[in-house]
C-alpha cells in the first residue's frame, strides 16, 4: 500500500522549531522566512487534526502529541541523513569498525590477515574509541564493546565472555607461592573499572579488609590493558588480565599464570550494529568471521 505521509517540508520545518526552541531559530536553520515556519507548522496541524504547538501570548510549547511526533520525525531525519552520506562517503565494500584501543591491537588485529586472505574485495576501516557508539550516527557500520549490553537505540548481540587472572613473567611467577604472597611484588593495574585486583582476590579467598584492599590498591597505573601487559611483560610487576586481550601473550611464553584461580566477568563483549537496518553483505561477511575466531578461542 502508498504510504499516507504528510508534506516532508512541513515535517521539516516542525522538528527544527521543536529542536531550535523558537520558529527564528527553525527558520534560520532552513533558510526559509519565520513565516513560511509558521504556516508548514499550521498545515501539518491541520493534515494530522490535532495541534501539536499550544500557543500561549505568542509563544509556541510543544503538547505531549507534538513532542512524540518530533521525535519520531527526527529519528526518521537522523536515518535518512546518514544512510545518505553513507552513499556519498563509502563503497560497498569497506566495512567501518570501532572498539577499544586495547581490542583492536591485542585481538583483533592480529587475526586481521586472516580475514584479508579470506575477504581481500573487502576493506576494513578501523577506529579506536571507549565511548559507546551509536552506529546509526557515530559513522560506523560496527562497534565492539565490552558492558552489560544495554544500550539504547542500537541492536546488540553477545559476541565473546571473558575472564580475569593474574599474569606475570615467568621469573617473577617462580616468587609466588601463595595469594597471599602478592602483597610483596609491585602490582600493576589499568583505569578498566569492571577488572580490579578485589574481584579476582575476593575469589582466590582472600578477605578485602579495609586495611588489605589499601595494601593491594597501590602500584603503578596504566591508561590501557596494552599498555598494563606491555608492563607486566616487561618485569615491572603482575597485571591482572583480562584472558582475550592477553592471550598472545601467554602463547609466547612472555607471560605466564601463576595462580589457576580465573574470575567470570559479567561484562562480555557484544556486537553494536544499526537498529531497524539489515546488515550490508559485507558486515554480515565480517560479522560471522568474528564469530567464526571467537569460537576458536
Amino acid at each position: 500500500m502508498p504510504r499516507k505521509l504528510p508534506s516532508l517540508n512541513a515535517v521539516k520545518a516542525f522538528e527544527a522549531a521543536v529542536r531550535c526552541g523558537t520558529t527564528v531559530g527553525a527558520a534560520a536553520e532552513t533558510g526559509v522566512t519565520h513565516g513560511a515556519i509558521s504556516r508548514q507548522i499550521q498545515q501539518l496541524e491541520d493534515w494530522i487534526g490535532r495541534p501539536l504547538f499550544q500557543r500561549d501570548t505568542g509563544r509556541l510549547v510543544v503538547t505531549d502529541a507534538g513532542a512524540a511526533f518530533a521525535e519520531i520525525a527526527g529519528q526518521a531525519f537522523d536515518l535518512l541523513h546518514d544512510g545518505t552520506q553513507a552513499l556519498l562517503e563509502v563503497s560497498d565494500n569497506v566495512v567501518r569498525i570501532t572498539t577499544t584501543a586495547s581490542f583492536a591491537s591485542e585481538w583483533l588485529m592480529p587475526r586481521l590477515s586472516d580475514f584479508r586472505s579470506q575477504h581481500s574485495h573487502i576493506e576494513i576501516w578501523l577506529e579506536e574509541g571507549k565511548e559507546i557508539v551509536n552506529p546509526r550516527s557515530g559513522g560506523c557500520d560496527l562497534a565492539i564493546r565490552m558492558g552489560l549490553g544495554e544500550w539504547p537505540g542500537v541492536n546488540v548481540e553477545a559476541f565473546m565472555s571473558d575472564r580475569l587472572f593474574p599474569v606475570c613473567t615467568p621469573d617473577i611467577a617462580a616468587r609466588l607461592t601463595q595469594p597471599d604472597s602478592l602483597d610483596k611484588l609491585p602490582l600493576l593495574h589499568d583505569d578498566d573499572p569492571h577488572a580490579q585486583w578485589s574481584q579476582w582476590l575476593s575469589q582466590a579467598g582472600i578477605a578485602m579488609t579495609p586495611a588489605m584492599a589499601k595494601r593491594f590498591d597501590r602500584g603503578a597505573r596504566f591508561a590501557s590493558s596494552s599498555l598494563l601487559l606491555r608492563a607486566a611483560a616487561m618485569g615491572q610487576g603482575v597485571a591482572l588480565a583480562r584472558e582475550r586481550l592477553a592471550e598472545s601473550w601467554l602463547e609466547s611464553g612472555n607471560l605466564v599464570r601463576p595462580f589457576p584461580v580465573s574470575v567470570e566477568l559479567d561484562h562480555a563483549y557484544w556486537l553494536v550494529t544499526r537498529h531497524g537496518i539489515e546488515p550490508r553483505r559485507p558486515l554480515r561477511i565480517f560479522i560471522a568471521w568474528l564469530k567464526q575466531q571467537a569460537s576458536l578461542t
